[in-house]
């Protein structure tokens, strides 16, 4: 019922809470100038009548200059107010400005210039070792994750939602645009996919942080139920008050953590909507190799065409008498009569049946946790490679093969250990600082290894 009511009143008051196109330039147009001080915060009516004259131009063509009386009628509801004592003057309201602010951050949000890792680090910042007591736990979910976090985090991903639609929208134009070069067209795209590549990261980042605030969740909760399981068997009055104080703590605790899941829940799915967009995006680098190429055979075979044209062809006063045996192109027709007209109404065709095919959602979370469990793999992979490079560093001399089947061991993934040794390798190879030894031979207490590999070690030259 209350719903109802709030319903029929925005339907009662909605083109004086939502101004008209006229009415929201004009408010604009006002802000604009007692900020930048053209105007006084109290202006008159010849400001108003000079603003909406200014604006016209911006509305549709054919428009008339809207009438100030109208205009000033609509807006002294809620949007311009007359001052105390001033009576011949206006002044914008705070709902007035609280409008603009909110225009002005879709347009152009704050969010843009600072990274989402960044804001998520800064609002996740959390340590289990730092609650003792059930209130310092709901103080941070309070005040800092639920007053500050959510919000922020939200407005983040709705403005990385809008910079990776541009960016798709972006290179859409690249690619169907006849104007520019082939090289600009390379150099715009790699501008694009640079940009895209951040993206990725801050939500790989975005993930991992995620994961980090949950399992220090996950530690508090242990630590309030852990509480109650040692408290033992209330028996007096004051032991029963504090084991249900105990308890009370655990299920709020418990609480909290629900909330705080129902949260990462609702942010995986939005950064699952942009990772499908950038994967979207990445068929684009297909699509331009393809065009790429087929221009690229076009204007050879135009090249060639004109050079053989150029080349056996006679000028005779006026003609050009192209040689012989050069191939014409004929339009393939065939004569035929039309006796008989086919009745078309004796038996009119019938509409095709469309199968609409249900989504399949076990697949489409299979696919996404493919994608996921490969970004884990490639960070963990980075941060082996890093280790391995520190550790050659530092000892001069590493044992290939070693450290190959103690990462499959620990790993227990054959992809992550052969993509460690081959960077490792790689980078050996390209050092003039280390030489890479290979000696053909398996050492015998590998032999039960599922698999077999050469001897490698790296070391420094010598």
């Amino acid at each position: 019922m209350l719903k109802q009511n709030i319903t029929s009143q925005i339907a009662e008051l909605y083109h004086q809470l939502i101004p008209s196109m006229e009415e929201g330039l004009l408010i604009v147009s006002l802000h604009e100038k007692v900020k930048t001080g053209e105007i006084d915060s109290n202006f008159s009516n010849k400001d108003i009548q000079r603003t909406i004259e200014e604006t016209a131009s911006l509305l549709p063509p054919n428009s008339n200059i809207p009438n100030k009386e109208r205009l000033l009628k609509n807006l002294l509801t809620y949007f311009i107010e007359r001052p105390v004592e001033q009576k011949n003057l206006y002044t914008l309201t705070e709902y007035s400005r609280k409008f603009i602010l909110l225009i002005e951050n879709k347009l152009n949000s704050p969010f843009r210039k600072f990274p989402l890792r960044e804001s998520f680090k800064r609002y996740t910042n959390f340590a289990a070792s730092d609650i003792k007591e059930i209130n310092q736990f709901e103080s941070w979910f309070n005040q800092g994750f639920q007053a500050t976090t959510r919000e922020n985090v939200f407005d983040h991903l709705e403005e990385l939602k809008n910079q990776v639609k541009e960016a798709v929208q972006q290179l859409n134009k690249l690619l169907y645009s006849s104007d520019l070069d082939p090289k600009s067209i390379v150099s715009d795209f790699s501008i694009v996919f640079s940009g895209l590549a951040e993206k990725a990261d801050e939500i790989r980042d975005t993930l991992r942080l995620g994961n980090s605030l949950q399992y220090e969740i996950d530690i508090v909760v242990s630590h309030f139920y852990g509480k109650t399981q040692e408290y033992g068997t209330p028996v007096s009055d004051i032991q029963k008050k504090e084991f249900k104080e105990l308890h009370y703590a655990f299920s709020r605790a418990s609480d909290i953590k629900e909330e705080i899941l129902s949260f990462f829940s609702i942010v995986d799915n939005k950064l699952g909507q942009l990772r499908e967009r950038i994967q979207y995006a990445s068929t684009k680098l297909n699509e331009l190799q393809d065009f790429l190429r087929h221009q690229s055979q076009f204007r050879n075979n135009l090249r060639r065409l004109f050079e053989y044209t150029m080349e056996n062809s006679m000028v005779d006063k006026t003609l050009l008498i192209f040689p012989e045996g050069y191939s014409k192109k004929y339009i393939i027709q065939e004569k035929f009569k039309l006796s008989v007209l086919p009745n078309l109404y004796k038996n009119p065709s019938q509409s095709n049946l469309v199968i609409h095919v249900p989504e399949d959602f076990e697949y489409h979370q299979s696919e996404i946790q493919l994608i996921e469990a490969e970004l884990t793999r490639q960070q963990r992979t980075a941060g082996l490679v890093n280790n391995l490079k520190k550790f050659l560093d530092h000892h001069q001399k590493l044992d290939l093969t070693e450290e190959f089947y103690n990462i499959l061991e620990n790993e227990n993934d054959e992809e992550t250990a052969i993509q460690v040794v081959h960077e490792i390798t790689q980078y050996a190879h390209e050092s003039k600082k280390y030489e890479l030894i290979i000696d053909r031979s398996v050492n015998p207490q590998y032999y039960n290894k599922p698999i077999i590999t050469w001897t490698s070690n790296i070391q420094i030259e010598r």
